[in-house]
């Protein structure tokens, strides 16, 4: 099942935003800070984010953020895969298939693109993205922080 995040969700949330944050998902160190603010953005419904539950035999398994902008070059909004992280007992169990099978019903005639980015490192979910029809794109991102 994948469902909204409730206010009961938050130590769940904020230990397995430490795993993630700790994993080879990710290049740099983030502040655990920014937890808890993302975490009360997606309580008090900012419609720039989204977070989800994935749940597995009535357990919390995981978590999705999705954020959205607006792209010029698709001519619609652009729903950012942010975050995806299942907890490695619930790993290999179709969960992240079901998750992006959820997220196009859902937000697929509401959106122009979903985009995310991936650490190459990171095999196993390239391997997973590219089997539900993601592309590389051919971009170098870079960033400048405020």
């Amino acid at each position: 099942m994948i469902r909204h995040f409730t206010s009961d969700d938050r130590q769940f949330y904020m230990e397995c935003s430490k795993e993630f944050y700790s994993s080879d998902a990710v290049v740099h160190n983030v502040d655990c800070g920014n937890f808890k603010t993302t975490f009360d953005m997606l309580i008090n419904k900012n419609p720039a984010i989204e977070g989800f539950i994935i749940e597995h035999d009535g357990k919390r398994a995981g978590y999705f953020l999705a954020s959205f902008t607006y792209s010029n070059e698709v001519g619609g909004t652009v729903m950012w895969l942010e975050e995806l992280f299942i907890l490695p007992e619930f790993r290999g169990c179709g969960l992240a298939t079901s998750l992006f099978e959820y997220v196009k019903a859902n937000y697929g005639d509401k959106v122009k693109r979903f985009r995310l980015e991936v650490t190459k490192s990171n095999a196993r979910a390239v391997r997973l993205y590219e089997r539900m029809g993601f592309e590389k794109l051919q971009y170098l991102q870079m960033h400048i922080d405020n």
